[in-house]
This record gives structure tokens, sequence and C-alpha cells, in this order.
């Protein structure tokens, strides 16, 4: 779980006064928003007219909550986007499977002037491993898994026994693709299968990585950013 001071110090890196902040909807990304609104409450951080696209309807009351400003991403443009992996690689790329809607997330991504990218160390490495989620309309739905099961092993993501919708009204197919595609593969000829509307597929999306354990790690594009926090 990342520190209180650890978010203090990313944001006050990162974000500045008038920005517009969106935040990927997960765990993790509740208790940072939760802790962010305290350090902007208390005046940890010294920031004025900071505003919030969110990602999802349960972000979106969390922050409603919090008194913090939302406005829509028909209104404003992105400067800092905050996302959160479960798959990071060498190369900026990620991998999001705990998603409220893909087709959102890859919205957001692609609108922000900025995108730092959260994971557990455990979770960076050379490659991007296991499963990759897909939208996918639910109309149709069985069709579109057997055709994308031409890439592996592919299953519906079901909650309590029942298909897990998104906030979008779609469905999620979880396939753990053959090594033998590509990821550029993957992510461009799923694209042609009607009724696939997006990938957890984020490829050369993030500009910094942040590795939360007991310490803090950040990575850049910029070969020379590298620093631990303690």
């Amino acid at each position: 779980m990342l520190k209180d001071e650890h978010i203090e110090q990313l944001v006050v890196k990162y974000i500045k006064s008038g920005d517009t902040v969106s935040i990927g909807t997960s765990g993790l990304g509740e208790a940072f928003l939760k802790k962010l609104a305290v350090a902007l409450a208390a005046k940890h951080v010294d920031l004025e007219n900071v505003k919030f696209v969110p990602t999802s309807n349960r972000l979106a009351v969390v922050a409603s909550q919090l008194h913090l400003p939302l406005v829509s991403l028909n209104d404003s443009e992105i400067d800092v986007a905050i996302e959160f992996a479960d798959s990071v690689d060498f190369d900026f790329n990620f991998i999001k499977r705990d998603s409220f809607s893909l087709v959102r997330d890859k919205m957001i991504a692609q609108s922000a002037g900025l995108l730092v990218v959260v994971a557990d160390p455990k979770n960076y490495s050379k490659k991007l491993s296991g499963p990759i989620p897909f939208e996918v309309t639910t109309f149709g739905w069985k069709r579109t898994l057997n055709q994308l099961s031409v890439f592996g092993k592919a299953s519906l993501v079901e909650a309590n026994g029942s298909p897990k919708k998104t906030e979008t009204g779609n469905f999620i197919v979880s396939v753990f693709c053959d090594p033998m595609y590509s990821f550029e593969e993957i992510e461009m000829q799923s694209k042609q299968i009607p009724g696939v509307l997006e990938t957890g597929l984020f490829l050369g999306y993030a500009d910094k990585i942040l590795l939360h354990n007991k310490h803090i790690k950040m990575v850049s594009r910029l070969k020379a950013e590298k620093r631990v926090w303690a």
C-alpha cells in the first residue's frame, strides 16, 4: 500500500494548481483518492483548483463525498492521469484487469498529457504476463468469445455466479494468449473482431512507472529520472 507521504510526494512532483486529474478505478485507486483529498483539505500540498475526471460511477461518488470538484472528459483535457496496473514491462506497456470499463480507461490514457502507472514491483518485468481482458458487447458475446479463442484459452469473467458487466453495459472476456502472438498483433487483430470494443493492453501509453513496496521507485522514459523514495 502506498504511504501517505509517498502520495503527497507524487502529487507535489507531478500535479500543479489548475490541473485536471484522473485516477484509475481500483481498490488502490480509491484509497489514493481518499488520501489525496485529505492532503488537499489539510493543505499538506499547496494546490488550488484541481479538478477530477472520474473513471467510474463508484469513483465519482467517492470524489463527491470528499468534496472534490468533478468535470467531464467532454469539458476538459486531462493533464495528469494516475493508473493502476496488474502487469508492467520495461518498455512502458501495461495490462489492466481490475476495470469498471476498459473503453473509459483507454480514452483516459490516450487523452492524458502525463500518465503515471502504479504497480507492485513483483509485477514489473521484461515481458507482460497473465491473461488479457477484452471488453465485448453483450450481443453475440459467445460468438465473440469463440473468435477471441484464436489467441488462446478464453473465458467469460463472472462475479457472484453471473457475467460481470462493465459500467458501460458490456461483458469482459479474459484470454490467456499464446506466446506465438505479439502484443501488437493481439491489440490490432482483436479489434477486427465485431463485438470487441477494447482491450486491457496499454501499449506505449505509460510515461512514468511508480513501483511501490516499502520504498517507492519511479522509472521514467527519460532515463535521467530514476529515484527511490524512502
